[in-house]
């Protein structure tokens, strides 16, 4: 048995959602940076920030993915 669940999202919230978690991530690094400046230990905020890190590029790959096929779709269809 599969231990994850498939949820179906509508492709075209990838873009909010990349710019969101981008923006998340510029800011988490200026807190770490900020706490680093202020002698605090910054390490679950580093392993927050690889979570992050690996979230924004899901999204930007599937994104990136989704506008291929958009295009390859409208593409063929010119052709016609």
């Amino acid at each position: 048995m599969d231990d994850f669940t498939c949820t179906k999202v509508d492709n075209i919230k990838l873009s909010p959602w990349y710019f969101a978690v981008h923006w998340s991530v510029v800011h988490l690094q200026e807190k770490i940076v900020e706490i680093e400046r202020l002698g605090v230990d910054p390490t679950y905020d580093m392993l927050q920030l690889k979570q992050l890190q690996d979230l924004e590029q899901f999204l930007k790959m599937s994104w990136d993915a989704w506008m291929d096929g958009i295009e390859a779709r409208q593409t063929a269809t010119e052709a016609k």
